[in-house]
């Protein structure tokens, strides 16, 4: 590479970078005007929905390629995710049960009502098109992109403001469906406040989830989980599968810090 091509190289990060957050801020606002345009609902709109969050899929992969960002994936992230999710979940629902928010026979009962295929769809926008699908956006490039161009100092520091940053742009991305259900009346404004306050707290949690073990399999994983935890949805305490997977990262570390002394 030349020296003029060097020079430019940071300059051209940049401006991918930005284009980036314009495309993705634009993106909700375009799935809300074709909906309003056509009349969309149901199955339509579920496939839309997929669509845009191609759309994310494919910005994450252009920056992350442009700038060399790498996010590795093999069986062992794997089967953390997995395995580090499944007890979050365990962990909520005996939450959920034990206060008697949810009764288990009743809640698998109307599980088992619901058309497998119905489950199966809502599982795969969830988990692996929404969660998976913000995160590897939001923390595998953002917060890398973030943390390089928007932000100085030591690398903690660095590291601090760029979580912060993504994640109150994480917050505010999520608006227009909010000011949406504002409109509908299906939340007031009160409401919505208090939910963007606790995106951005969610958003802080999946950013150190994902700077201390480097697995976005897990932080997707978790992602959607939370957004479709398949029973208890309504009693709003879906965090604690992120919760337990946070305090699982600070034992992991308790753990290897011992055992490297």
């Amino acid at each position: 590479m030349s020296s003029l091509e060097e020079s430019n190289a940071p300059k051209q990060g940049l401006a991918l970078l930005i284009g980036i957050i314009v495309a993705t801020t634009l993106l909700p606002l375009l799935f809300f005007m074709v909906i309003e345009h056509w009349g969309l609902d149901g199955l339509p709109v579920y496939f839309l929905q997929l669509g845009i969050y191609l759309l994310l899929y494919l910005l994450a992969f252009v920056g992350l390629r442009r700038d060399n960002i790498p996010l590795p994936v093999n069986a062992r992230l794997i089967w953390q995710a997995v395995g580090w999710t499944l007890a979050g979940w365990l962990f909520y629902a005996l939450t959920t049960h034990l206060l008697g928010l949810v009764k288990w026979p009743e809640a698998f009962r109307t599980l088992r009502s619901v058309p497998t295929w119905k489950i199966g769809a809502q599982i795969l926008s969830a988990w692996f098109f929404v969660g998976l699908g913000e995160e590897v956006l939001f923390r595998g490039y953002f917060l890398s992109g973030f943390r390089h161009y928007f932000t100085q100092g030591t690398s903690r520091r660095r590291t601090i403001l760029a979580s912060v940053l993504v994640s109150a742009f994480f917050s505010l991305w999520h608006l227009p469906v909010r000011i949406s259900w504002l409109l509908s009346g299906e939340l007031d404004a009160v409401t919505l406040v208090v939910s963007l306050i606790m995106l951005f707290l969610l958003g802080i949690g999946f950013a150190y989830l994902f700077v201390q073990t480097r697995n976005i399999a897990l932080v997707g994983l978790v992602h959607g989980v939370m957004d479709y935890p398949l029973i208890g949805l309504e009693t709003q305490l879906s965090f604690l599968v992120l919760l337990t997977c946070l305090g699982l990262t600070v034992i992991a570390r308790l753990v290897h810090a011992r055992q490297t002394t």
